[in-house]
């Protein structure tokens, strides 16, 4: 009963991280590349690795018509300048809840 249980998280977890993956990969292959204002950026917190949790709202240009997007997300914390609220940066959008920044080298 155990080794089922344990094969079925471990499974589970498996899916998850390949779900991640494929669809990181799908906003960045198809997403469209618009402009957003930061309204907010807050971080949650942050991890060993050098990444930093932010719950973030942006204003998204949709052609003209200006629309509210929320969401989460981990970003590396070199780029965190780059994402004050304020700030105009470019988004891979594919939809709300699928949103890549792009940065500035």
């Amino acid at each position: 009963m155990e080794a089922v249980l344990v094969i079925a998280l471990v499974g589970g977890f498996v899916l998850y991280i390949g779900r991640q993956c494929y669809l990181a990969y799908q906003t960045d292959q198809h997403g469209r590349l618009l402009n957003a204002k930061i309204l907010s950026m807050r971080s949650t917190g942050s991890n060993d690795g050098g990444s930093t949790n932010v719950v973030y709202e942006l204003a998204v240009d949709f052609d003209g018509v200006e629309r509210i997007v929320k969401g989460s997300q981990t970003i590396d914390t070199f780029y965190s300048s780059q994402l004050e609220p304020g700030k105009e940066i470019q988004i891979k959008y594919l939809d709300d809840e699928n949103i890549l920044f792009q940065y500035r080298k």
